[in-house]
Parts: C-alpha cells; sequence; structure tokens
C-alpha cells in the first residue's frame, strides 16, 4: 500500500485548520492509501520550538513583528478571563484529532522535521495559507525541502492567500515550485500564479473539505453543551466586521429565528444575551452547528464551504478593509453562487431572496469532486496531469 505523509497548518485551535486537514488523510484512506499527517507543529502552536531554522524567510516590517508577539499575548490574557471555556475548547480541539486524525510523531521544530527518518512514498503538501508569503516563520517545510531525494512531491489544494506573489518572493517561489510532481490549488487565480512562476502546471481542484459529504462529516460531528432548540442563524466571523452582525439581525427581525454565534476563542462577543455564544466549540461541534443552521452569515472560506457543502441558505460577506477576497470569490464563482457574495457596505438582501435552489450547486460538486479525485488519483499513481479545471 502507497504511503502518504502530509504536511499542512493544524493544531492552531482553527476550525477550518483542523478540518481541513482531518478530511485530507480521511479522504486518502477512503481511496486506499496509507495516509497519514505529518505532525510538525505551525510557529503559532505553543508546542512550536523556534529555532534559526524556522526564522521567517522574507523581510517583515517592525510593525509585522510586533503584532506577531503581541497577539498570543493578548489571547492569553483572554483565555485567562474565561479559563473553563477555554480549558473546555482545547480539550475539544485536542480530542478531535485523538478521536479522528492519523498522525505521524510529533516534530516540535525544523530541526526535529529534518532529522527524522520518514516512511513515506509520496510527500504532499496540504491545503490551506500554506504558501502565504506572510507566514511568520519560515514557509520552506510546506514545500517539501524534508523529502528525501527521489521521492515524489505533491501539492493538493495548496493557498498562497495572497492575490499575487511579491516581487522579492518570486525567485524563492520559482525554485521552490518546480520541485514538485504535481500541483493543485485550492484558488483559481493561484493557478495562474504558478503558470508565472513554475514549469509544473497546476490545477484548480476543491477544498479537502468538499470532497467529503455530509453523511461522512456528520460521523465526526458533536452536538454542543448549549441549549439550542428550534430553527437559527449562525454567525461564524473571522475577521470583525459589524455587517455580518447587522445582517442577521435584519434575518432575524423577518423570520423569528434566534442567533447563535460560533465564537473564535473562549470569549462571549455579543453583549445582547438573547444572541447565543458558543465559546467552547471544537472542530466536531462546529459542524453539528453548521449542518442544523437554517442560515449562515459569514466571512470565513471555510464557513462558506460547509454551507454550500450542508446545503444551507447563507451570506459571505467580504469586509472592506480586507483587500484580499479571492478565496471567498472563488468558491463562489465556481458553485454559481456570486449573489451570496455580499461586501459589507451593501444593502440588506431582500429576506424572500434567501433560499438557495441547490439542485444545480449539487451537479457541481459532483462534477469537481470527480475532477479532483482524477488530479490525486493522476498524481499519486503516476500519470500525466492533462488540464486546469474549468
Amino acid at each position: 500500500m502507497i504511503k502518504i505523509g502530509i504536511i499542512t497548518i493544524l493544531k492552531v485551535n482553527n476550525y477550518g485548520a483542523e478540518l481541513q486537514a482531518y478530511a485530507t488523510q480521511a479522504y486518502l484512506r477512503k481511496a486506499g492509501y496509507d495516509a497519514e499527517i505529518i505532525d510538525y507543529l505551525f510557529y503559532k502552536n505553543k508546542g512550536h520550538k523556534a529555532t534559526k531554522g524556522s526564522r521567517p524567510i522574507f523581510h517583515f516590517p517592525l510593525s509585522a513583528k510586533i503584532k506577531e508577539r503581541l497577539y498570543p499575548l493578548i489571547m492569553s490574557i483572554k483565555g485567562i478571563c474565561n479559563k473553563e471555556a477555554d480549558k473546555a475548547r482545547k480539550a475539544n480541539f485536542a480530542k478531535f484529532h485523538e478521536d479522528n486524525t492519523a498522525m505521524s510523531p510529533t516534530y516540535h521544530s525544523v530541526e526535529e522535521l529534518y532529522a527524522a527518518k520518514l516512511p513515506y512514498d509520496i510527500y504532499m503538501t496540504g491545503s490551506d495559507q500554506v504558501w502565504n508569503p506572510g507566514i511568520y516563520s519560515s514557509i520552506a517545510p510546506y514545500f517539501l525541502t524534508f523529502a528525501p531525494k527521489g521521492k515524489k512531491r505533491i501539492a493538493y489544494a495548496a493557498s498562497f492567500g495572497v492575490a499575487k506573489i511579491p516581487e522579492y518572493a518570486k525567485d524563492y517561489y520559482r525554485q521552490r515550485l518546480d520541485k514538485y510532481d504535481a500541483i493543485g490549488v485550492r484558488e483559481k487565480n493561484a493557478v495562474d500564479i504558478v503558470r508565472q512562476l513554475s514549469s509544473t502546471r497546476a490545477e484548480w481542484v476543491l477544498d479537502p473539505t468538499l470532497l467529503l459529504g455530509k453523511e461522512e462529516w456528520m460521523k465526526v460531528a458533536k452536538p454542543t453543551n448549549e441549549d439550542i432548540s428550534g430553527k437559527y442563524i449562525l454567525i461564524y466571523e473571522l475577521t470583525p466586521c459589524q455587517y455580518i452582525r447587522r445582517l442577521a439581525d435584519h434575518l432575524h427581525q423577518a423570520t423569528g429565528w434566534q442567533i447563535v454565534r460560533i465564537c473564535k476563542g473562549a470569549n462571549r462577543e455579543d453583549k445582547e444575551l438573547k444572541i447565543i455564544n458558543v465559546t467552547d466549540a471544537g472542530p466536531a461541534e462546529f459542524l453539528y452547528l453548521f449542518a442544523n443552521a437554517s442560515a449562515v452569515v459569514t466571512n470565513s472560506f471555510h464557513g462558506t464551504a460547509f454551507s454550500i457543502n450542508f446545503q444551507r441558505d447563507f451570506y459571505t460577506v467580504t469586509p472592506a478593509r480586507k483587500q484580499n477576497n479571492s478565496r471567498q470569490k472563488s468558491i463562489l464563482e465556481l458553485f454559481g453562487l456570486d449573489d451570496r457574495l455580499l461586501p459589507e457596505d451593501a444593502q440588506m438582501p431582500q429576506t424572500d431572496k434567501l433560499h438557495i435552489d441547490y439542485a444545480p450547486v449539487r451537479e457541481i460538486l459532483q462534477r469537481e469532486r470527480g475532477k479532483s479525485a482524477k488530479f490525486l488519483n493522476d498524481a499519486i499513481n503516476g500519470q500525466e496531469n492533462t488540464g486546469i479545471m474549468q
């Protein structure tokens, strides 16, 4: 049996990161491969050991350095203020991977990863923003620089996280991308980025969370501890955005459904007691909340992906101050759901337009799953990549 090692971002208490990591290895195992996550700790994990080898490859301004140091401190202080919820949340995140995800031994530093005698036939860069030049740590491991010479290298649904690569970084990306035998990227614009920088052809593939159907996801979903009954509007907000809150209120006024929020951390984000703030959800509880929502309001890529996968009525909001919204635009364009994208200065949508006809979406999803499965099969088994997903 072919053994595949996948490196990606996980164990960062981020729902999208944990679920895409799980989905990649779960799908490959279902397809008959011995796949597991290479458990290299991302630099934002407290167990990561910062060393000379993990220093950022590119220069960062002082403001970025200060932000990187202050953010964990602020989150730590917030966690102290909500000790019980913080403890429960972290336990739920850890339990999800303990119960469901196949992983290698843990590598706490770049040096540990490079010194390991890895047993894989194929090395894979997984999904999420693994190739983002703004990561404040070395991104070299996510280009499989630790993989032994002569071993096949594949990228599946990797994301740059930016609309274009800065000039100062292009030479580095050229060198690294050319080492791959097959490249699948998560966003449509990333196909062009790879085309401009590499001789290796890129294909536009589905985010791994979309490779698994709702039935498969519900096998690892769990109800929350909150008492939530009846229909509800779910808020999942990554970047703070007042428009999302107003839009949820707008839908509430029209439907009478209660509002439930999945909080980013263990802190209540709404002052109004009428809004149920879920502060201790792990990935399993996140899945349950999305699967049972009557409507979703989000500005998250994975919030959008799960809304589509679970066939929920939803809107995706793009914050005005955020310049790169290509991830959300790309997935909605693919599924013909452009009307679900709302800039935060847009007029409130008509509530009678909330419902989505998912019949054409299901057809697209089935087609794209087939294309993504073919990309993986061809990449793993040595057949040449033949085209770009349209």
